[in-house]
């Protein structure tokens, strides 16, 4: 575990670590977010990161089976849409929390190119 920490520290201490990141991770997160986190109806806002246990409404819900055994147990990113690159987050969560240093620089770089060669391409869809 990080820096020796256990339990809720260890959570909280990812918080912490994800929250000055929020607005990345958003980014990274799925098309239209800004139509789905409305901050209503048990989503959380894309403009601001929340955690807190039991709350649906939060980006990150710590469920209160896994506070009351101390931390032991998941936490749940409520943020992600379904249609995510499940690579790229699992790369940027990992990133935010385990480095002291981002090395998801290229990562990044990448997926921004992808996405604006994805904005400018005439997909079809199906109906």
């Amino acid at each position: 575990m990080r820096e020796g920490k256990k339990g809720m520290a260890y959570i909280e201490d990812m918080m912490k670590r994800l929250a000055p990141k929020h607005t990345l991770h958003i980014s990274l997160y799925g098309d239209d977010n800004q139509k789905r986190l409305t901050g209503h109806h048990e989503t959380s806002s894309c403009d601001k990161f929340s955690y807190g246990v039991g709350n649906r409404a939060a980006s990150v819900r710590i469920p209160s089976q896994t506070f009351h055994d101390a931390g032991k147990g998941y936490i749940e990113d409520r943020r992600p849409a379904s249609n995510i690159n499940p690579y790229v987050v699992g790369a940027i969560i990992a990133d935010s929390h385990l480095l002291d240093e981002s090395q998801a620089g290229p990562m990044i770089a990448h997926y921004q190119k992808w996405q604006a060669w994805r904005a400018g391409v005439n997909m079809e869809k199906c109906d």
